[in-house]
Formats: C-alpha cells, sequence, structure tokens
C-alpha cells in the first residue's frame, strides 16, 4: 500500500512572444549600467531634442514595456505611428502591448497591419504563430509557420513552435521531428534540448539524460534543467545519481523547493532514513509553507519513527491546508 507522496514537477515550456527583437536586446545590453527609468529619461531628453523621430517614441515604449508601464507605452507607440504609419515595426511593438494587456485579437490586428505594410516581414509572422498557439488555434498556427518557411526555410524557432502545437495536440512523432530540426539549424537552441528531455522523459526513453545533459552544458546555472535531470534518473530508480543532481540545483539556488522535496522523497522511500527524509521536508515547508504533501510526508516519517503525536499534528496541517486530502485522512485513521 502506497502511504507516502510524491510531487514531481515537469517544466512545461511556454512559448514567450518577446517584447522585443534582437536589435532592441542588443542595445539593451550595452545599456545595462543605467536602470530602466534612467534609460527613460536619456530617451526623453532625446525626444526633447527630436520631438520628429518616431524611433525615439519606440524605443522609449519599449522601455515602459520591460516595467509594465503599458499604457505609457501605448502612448508611445500612438506617437510613434502618427509621425510614421508605415514602419512595420510600430505595429509590432503595438501587438506587444496589447498582448502584455491580455488581448489577443487587438495584438493580432496589429500583427496583420504590420503584414500588410511588409507582407514577408518574418518577425510579425513568427509572433502571430506563437499567438495563435498560445489561443490554442492550431490550424492556423501551422498555416503562418507554413508561410513563415516558405520565406526563409533556415527559422529554428519556426519549427520549435511548430513542435511545441504538436504535442499539445498529442503528435508526438511530427513534434520530435520538428524539435530535432530546430537543433539541427540552431545547435545551442537550450529550449529545444530541454522540450525533447521533457517528450523523452515521457516516454521512458535514455535519450532523455542526453538532451537535458546537453541543455546543463548550454546554460550549466540553470536549475531547471538540472532538475529535469534529476528527475529522469529518480524516475529510473537511479537515487543517488538524482541526489548529486538536486544537490547541484541547490548549490546554485538554495531555495529551489522541489530539489528539497524530492530529496526528502528519495531517503523516505529508496533509503528509508526517516529522520533525514523529514529533515528535507522541514526545509520545503519552510520555504513553501502551503505545500501539503511535504506536511503528509513528514508526517508519515514521524509516524514511522513511532512519533505518533507529531506525525497527527503533521497530518491535520495538510489536511487543513487541503481539506479531504486522502493521504492525509488515512494516516489520521491509522493512527486511531
Amino acid at each position: 500500500m502506497k502511504f507516502f507522496t510524491f510531487s514531481g514537477l515537469l517544466f512545461s515550456l511556454v512559448i514567450l512572444v518577446s517584447c522585443h527583437s534582437s536589435e532592441k536586446n542588443t542595445a539593451r545590453e550595452t545599456d545595462q549600467p543605467l536602470n530602466v527609468e534612467q534609460l527613460i529619461l536619456r530617451v526623453s531628453e532625446k525626444i526633447n531634442s527630436n520631438p520628429n523621430d518616431d524611433r525615439l517614441y519606440i524605443e522609449r515604449a519599449n522601455y515602459f514595456l520591460t516595467i509594465d508601464s503599458i499604457q505609457s507605452a501605448l502612448r508611445d507607440i500612438t506617437f510613434a505611428i502618427d509621425i510614421n504609419d508605415q514602419d512595420p515595426n510600430h505595429y509590432i511593438t503595438l501587438s506587444e502591448a496589447y498582448l502584455a494587456l491580455g488581448n489577443p485579437d487587438r495584438c493580432i490586428e496589429g500583427l496583420e497591419k504590420a503584414l500588410e505594410i511588409e507582407p514577408k516581414n518574418q518577425e510579425a509572422l513568427l509572433k502571430k504563430a506563437q499567438l495563435f498557439l498560445i489561443m490554442k488555434q492550431y490550424d492556423k498556427t501551422y498555416e503562418t509557420i507554413d508561410e513563415l518557411i516558405k520565406i526563409d526555410s533556415y527559422n529554428p524557432t519556426a519549427y520549435l513552435t511548430r513542435g511545441y502545437a504538436l504535442l499539445e495536440q498529442g503528435d508526438t512523432i511530427k513534434a520530435i521531428r520538428n524539435l530535432q530540426t530546430t537543433i539541427d539549424q540552431k545547435q545551442d537552441y537550450f529550449e529545444a534540448y530541454i522540450q525533447l528531455g521533457v517528450v523523452y522523459i515521457n516516454l521512458g526513453n535514455p535519450l532523455a539524460a542526453d538532451y537535458l545533459s546537453n541543455a546543463i552544458e548550454l546554460r550549466p546555472n540553470s536549475p531547471e534543467a538540472y532538475y529535469l535531470l534529476g528527475m529522469f534518473f529518480q524516475e529510473n530508480d537511479e537515487p543517488d545519481k538524482a541526489i548529486e543532481i538536486y544537490n547541484n540545483i541547490l548549490a546554485i539556488e538554495p531555495q529551489f523547493t522541489f530539489a528539497l522535496y524530492n530529496l526528502g522523497y528519495i531517503y523516505l522511500v529508496y533509503f528509508k532514513e526517516y529522520e533525514t527524509a523529514a529533515g528535507y521536508f522541514t526545509q520545503t515547508v519552510e520555504l513553501d509553507p502551503n505545500n501539503y504533501e511535504a506536511y503528509y510526508n513528514r508526517g508519515y516519517c514521524y509516524e514511522l519513527l513511532g512519533n505518533k503525536s507529531e506525525a497527527r499534528i503533521e497530518y491535520q496541517k495538510s489536511l487543513e491546508l487541503k481539506p479531504n486530502y486522502e493521504l492525509a485522512i488515512k494516516g489520521l485513521n491509522r493512527l486511531d
């Protein structure tokens, strides 16, 4: 009979419609010593000197977007369009502002206007495909990606986006092909390695470890990549390797509660070291006081150690956080 509970987080990769082009990001990296407010002031001074330069309004709008000052961004975008209504990038930025407001219809309108001006604008097409994916309009996602790839077959993010859509629709084989094409075109595409790792974990395929190891090589300080690799080892009965991975995570991010929780689980289930396991669950609830599973598992450790009074407290706490939690109810019944 299973008395313990295992919590495994598989990081779902969300399609992020980037708020800024690579050109804008490059400019920002150059300006990193200044904070956003200082950058806004600097651009404002330039606008005072050049009030008819539409690009300056867009630059300031992008800075406003980074601090979620959406209305200020919209005002500047409107100024820019009033000055120059034939720049597709202005409408792309407009779509990003509406996306931040949670208005996908207006976001699409902005992208459509950009494409009306420049039908082969790859940034607008890609963002349009990503937005259709977020809206789960898969046919439109595929149509837009096909249009994009006809313009330029080298577009790793387009294949990645199609891979996500195929996964959401359950076509794993075609999704793998598209994700692999992403890596073939861009060998340092971290998100593609991560997603392939997740796919192969779900398939129980040892290739998962290879893809996740590649992701770690690309971003050695990514707790997400390490966590997924730890999950792979844990689910394939290699607890020692999983422990090593989770400890690597905690060296990078000491408050990563999922690693702490899973260490507790391993010491509880695999090694029967109940005091050690309880210690990890304690660290988990200190950082995440609403984690009812951690309270339950700590209670189960206490029960196995013969400390029924403490076990009862933990089971009751678990039920406070999640009423009718079956394992906690069964735990209390065992103590009666």
